[in-house]
């Protein structure tokens, strides 16, 4: 008996270790998104370029992330989702090392892109071992934890960057991830092995039409937000709809695809998908345009971040909640909650912008948080229970695919509306509350295919 008990505790101290490895490295992947938006202006400066062109600081970063999650994803269904998580934590953290180190902006161009390919590791597997970790009826608990620290990631950022910035140089911006990068890797040994597969069936050329798709799709959105060219968006959006076309007439049939056309037969995978896709637009979109609408009502720079920071604390808040409350609950009903309430917020914001006063705002970018946490971990607990824990990796690989590229038409609609005026901002933000309802619907409607 006394064995039993000492066996048992070891196994929970095995499973707390685990977890808080884990932990850091998705809190780390998600600040380091967080911190570059404050360091550029910095880095630009110093560096002695444009701003536009130390954005492809940025871009890179997502660029690499968006081309290799999903072969990652395949690979650590195929190889093993540990080894594959603790790959990407190693590079991400010597990238990091490399960024700190650049001495010009080809230098850290370079090393964020390395650093992206981390990170794609690192979001290819986090999913699938959180649903390895945790019994099928604390997943939701486990998926909330994951929001939690995706949202905690993105409201410390702006602050560590901000202390960081006004005391020492930027490069320990990056620097900082090397200790809690050599923490995590050593942790997260504690967590259970998974069966290692032999590397075979490995399908190349789908891979590479995987990669020049994604890439592509990002940089035509990119570029053209950033360069309002279309000549060039117009080519790699065509490169990108090309190679999905061949990816999908090669895969549909093969024996090993890249491209799980398999899972999109699964109705609630699909509208899974289709859910966080228009979340992350409708995030992309507020966040970005939001700034700007407060500053052009004159308020306060004390007053601005305090409005954008209700929104990602109040996600983190309430994403453990939502988790433990999809066991329960139905998550559709959650996201498509939760995501009508984000569609409400933003077009109160857009219709009576001069008229609301400061505390109505902070209460409406409250709920908009409520929304989001309603929203996230709950549509990811009923996209992976719906699913062979074998398809767990590439599952997860596309539901952070989704959650790129959603945020980066996001982020591109608000920058081209800059572009062409400001005033549009307004109209932007209803654009906004629209994807939330959309998403709210495509939320809603996995009730049809629920048990």
């Amino acid at each position: 008996m006394l064995d039993k008990k000492i066996d048992s505790n070891t196994r929970n101290n095995e499973f707390t270790l685990g977890i808080i490895g884990l932990s850091i490295a998705i809190f780390m992947s998600n600040l380091d998104i967080a911190v570059i938006n404050l360091a550029l202006p910095h880095i630009s400066n110093e560096l002695n370029i444009s701003f536009v062109v130390s954005i492809w600081a940025i871009t890179s970063y997502q660029l690499v992330m968006a081309a290799l999650i999903l072969p990652l994803a395949v690979l650590a269904d195929k190889l093993s989702y540990r080894r594959i998580f603790q790959i990407g934590l190693i590079i991400f953290t010597t990238a990091s090392f490399f960024c700190g180190s650049a001495q010009t902006i080809e230098q850290l161009i370079w090393a964020r892109a390395l650093q992206g390919l981390g990170a794609a590791a690192i979001l290819a597997t986090n999913i699938a071992l959180i649903r390895q970790l945790y019994p099928s009826e604390k997943l939701g608990l486990g998926l909330g934890i994951n929001a939690f620290l995706l949202a905690l990631g993105f409201v410390t950022g702006p602050v560590i960057a901000s202390i960081v910035l006004s005391h020492f140089h930027w490069s320990w911006i990056f620097l900082l991830n090397i200790p809690m990068g050599i923490v995590s890797y050593f942790l997260c040994h504690r967590i259970p092995k998974d069966k290692v597969h032999k590397l075979r069936n490995i399908n190349i050329l789908s891979t590479l039409l995987s990669m020049v798709m994604f890439s592509s799709i990002i940089f035509a959105l990119a570029s053209f937000s950033i360069s309002n060219s279309l000549k060039n968006t117009g080519i790699f959006l065509s490169i990108g709809i090309i190679s999905g076309i061949l990816l999908y007439l090669r895969d549909k049939n093969h024996k090993y695809p890249i491209f799980p056309i398999d899972l999109f037969k699964n109705s609630i995978f699909s509208f899974s998908l289709i859910t966080a896709f228009f979340g992350f637009v409708t995030q992309g979109v507020a966040l970005v345009a939001l700034p700007y609408i407060f500053f052009s009502l004159n308020y306060s720079k004390q007053e601005i971040p305090l409005f954008i920071l209700a929104w990602p604390l109040m996600g983190a808040i309430t994403g453990p909640v939502a988790g433990m409350l999809s066991n329960r609950i139905s998550p559709a009903y959650l996201g498509g909650a939760g995501l009508l309430l984000i569609a409400v917020g933003l077009g109160n914001i857009a219709y009576f912008t001069d008229e609301l006063p400061q505390y109505i705002i902070f209460i409406i970018m409250l709920f908009c948080g409520i929304g989001f946490g309603l929203f996230f971990a709950p549509n990811q607990r009923m996209l992976m229970s719906n699913l062979a824990m074998s398809r767990s990796g590439i599952a997860g690989g596309m539901l952070n695919i989704s959650r790129i590229i959603g945020q980066t038409v996001g982020t591109s609609v608000v920058a081209i509306s800059i572009h062409f005026s400001s005033n549009s901002l307004v109209a932007i933000l209803v654009l906004g509350a629209l994807a939330a309802f959309c998403g709210s619907l495509a939320s809603l409607y996995r009730l049809k295919y629920s048990d």
